[in-house]
């Protein structure tokens, strides 16, 4: 009995003496170090070079591993197993045989779920919709109404910072080391909101009526609970908001490229992004943004944005931004709006902004403002409006406004207004209109109404060669006004009637006495408007004011008549008048020499 159990003990001894030093040697394999520095190799010859270093061999199925594959490393001293992972990027696991390093597919990683219960430390009550991810792993969810979570990650994610995020409270981490198997229990503390201008901002975006429209209330507080953390990953694409590579969390990644087929929610673009429907993003873009519907962005644009329907900007504009129908701009525009029906850029705008109907600037602009109807200004601005019915500028205008209906400049107008109806408080320019107003002017009104609120205007009554009653309203200023007038003789033998418009000047070198000088178009009625005789007259006059409101001239005028008719009506006087010195010119113009004088009554402010 001794002697069988002393032979048991030595054959056991034995044994160890002989496994051990070779198991030992061949769980050394894959710590061994090896230096390689190898470019545009053929994977088969790193290999054998790595396995002559090590002094072992490797075993694999080349249907797996293409040994035909061009590599470049560069290793000082790693271990085997290292270097096997930079070679490979994890694609596989490697088992030691003996002498043998075996490579083998990587064993696919388990699906590992975390749950538990967010409560409120002070009043140990659950806590609904609170956050909760992983910054590294890019997951999330939300607690329930009665706290519960449960969070899918991967097996080889271990271990996970889980962090909790709400609203109101203070972010708390927690490091699970290894898969749990029951519901963790994790309190978290109460903390003063804090409305940090960027936070706030962050959130306006998912505020419009076109985030709540199609994010849903989930996907919306779950923005606003994890407000702090962005990170950027070179791609991502998606089907709709949180439907997609980044899952849940893709509004805290700025993405270099973006695709989204439906649409899609992310942080921001520093590159490119692209989406069939809509694209919505909480911080800033970059470079090109287009969507087949619409794109709304929190933070600043930088390059070109188009989309089909309406474009939307938080923050501010430099670049083009292209809509179908509308384009957004909280803040100040550089560049470029373009859209078929509005543009509106809020704050200071300067480039070009081409509108279907109506284009509106809430700051100061400048640049070209076109539109199909109407260009509303609420700053000032300098350079060019034109608008099919109306331009606005509220405060001053240095440029041009040019339109078919009304032009408006509340302030100071320097420049040219071009329009049926002209309107400036201050004149320093030149208005052309069938009506133009102004408060005071240094410029030019030329018109059929010209209405300066802050100066003089005439009603002269005054007699001619050519009519022995006349009245003639002079519009503007002294040292421009425009005429309407008419005249009439209704002699029971010879009678003649006329209208007419023109423009005049006056000069007062003196406190009483001046002069002025006149040119006049009318019209010479004569029985029959068809073939209406014309006549251009110039004409000159020396004036007096015996008082402040009253001014008497007279002075010498020179007439050139047109007349097409064949023969003339007997019963309307015939030109040249009789005893006036004239030059028959052609058969249908003469002229003569003639003269005009009356009175005149100034209104307005002396």
């Amino acid at each position: 009995m001794n002697l069988t159990f002393s032979l048991i003990r030595v054959l056991r001894l034995a044994v160890i003496l002989i496994v051990i030093p070779i198991l030992s040697q061949a769980q050394q394999i894959l710590d061994k170090p090896v230096a390689i520095s190898v470019k545009g190799q053929p994977v088969s010859e790193v290999l054998k070079t790595i396995s002559e270093q090590g002094k072992f061999y490797f075993s694999y199925n080349s249907n797996i591993v293409a040994g035909d594959s061009l590599v470049t490393l560069n290793v000082i001293q790693k271990p085997v197993r290292d270097v096997l992972n930079i070679l490979f990027q994890d694609k596989y696991q490697y088992r030691e045989k003996g002498d043998y390093v075996i490579i083998l597919p990587a064993v696919k990683d388990r699906t590992i779920y975390i749950s538990g219960y967010v409560i409120d430390q002070e009043g140990n009550a659950p806590v609904d919709y609170a956050s909760v991810y992983s910054r590294q792993l890019l997951v999330s969810t939300m607690s329930g109404d009665d706290g519960h979570f449960r969070l899918r990650v991967r097996e080889r994610g271990f271990p996970v910072n889980l962090v909790i995020s709400k609203v109101g409270y203070a972010d708390t981490t927690v490091v699970i080391g290894q898969p749990q198997r029951e519901d963790m229990r994790i309190l978290i503390n109460q903390k003063a909101v804090d409305l940090d201008p960027l936070i706030v901002r962050y959130s306006e975006g998912q505020s419009t009526w076109l985030g709540r429209l199609f994010l849903s209330a989930r996907t919306r507080m779950q923005s606003r609970n994890i407000s702090r953390f962005f990170t950027a990953l070179p791609y991502q694409a998606s089907l709709t908001p949180g439907l997609g590579t980044h899952g849940k969390l893709s509004p805290q990644v700025v993405n270099k490229f973006s695709l989204n087929i439906l649409g899609g929610y992310t942080a921001g673009v520093n590159g490119a992004e692209l989406a069939g429907g809509f694209n919505i993003s909480r911080q800033d873009v970059r470079y090109l943004q287009i969507a087949g519907a619409f794109n709304v962005v929190s933070g600043k644009v930088e390059g070109v944005q188009i989309a089909g329907f309406h474009n939307q900007i938080i923050d501010s504009l430099s670049g083009v931004q292209l809509s179908g129908f509308s384009g957004i701009v909280k803040k100040r525009v550089r560049g470029v709006q373009v859209s078929g029906f509005m543009n509106r850029a809020r704050d200071t705008f300067e480039g070009v902004q081409v509108s279907g109907a109506l284009g509106i600037i809430g700051g100061n602009g400048s640049g070209v403002q076109v539109s199909g109807a109407v260009n509303h200004t609420s700053g000032d601005f300098r350079g060019v409006q034109i608008g099919g019915a109306a331009n606005r500028t509220r405060q001053s205008l240095q440029g041009m406004q040019i339109t078919g209906g009304l032009n408006i400049v509340k302030n100071e107008m320097r420049g040219v207004q071009l329009g049926t109806f002209n309107s400036a408080k201050i004149l320093r320019g030149f208005q052309l209109g069938v009506l133009n107003v102004a408060d005071s002017s240094s410029g030019v009104s030329f018109g059929l109404i010209n209405i300066i609120r802050k100066s003089t205007s005439n009603i002269s009554v005054y007699a001619t060669e050519i009519t022995p009653l006349n009245v003639a309203w002079k519009m503007g200023t002294h040292r421009f006004y425009s005429i309407l007038t008419a005249g009439a003789d209704a002699g029971t033998e010879k009678r003649t009637y006329q209208f007419g418009f023109g423009v005049g000047k006056e000069f007062f070198p003196f406190k009483k006495v001046g002069f002025l000088t006149e040119f006049v178009n009318l019209n010479i009625y004569q029985g029959s408007w068809e073939n209406t005789p014309f006549l251009y007259r110039f004409q000159t006059a020396v004036t007096w004011k015996p008082v402040k409101r009253f001014v008497i001239f007279a002075g010498p005028a020179y007439s050139f008549y047109h007349n097409d008719q064949k023969e003339p009506n007997p019963e309307y006087k015939t030109y040249p008048p009789g005893n006036y010195p004239s030059t028959k010119i052609s058969d249908k113009v003469s002229s003569w020499l003639g003269w005009h004088g009356g009175v005149s009554w100034r209104y307005g402010r002396l």
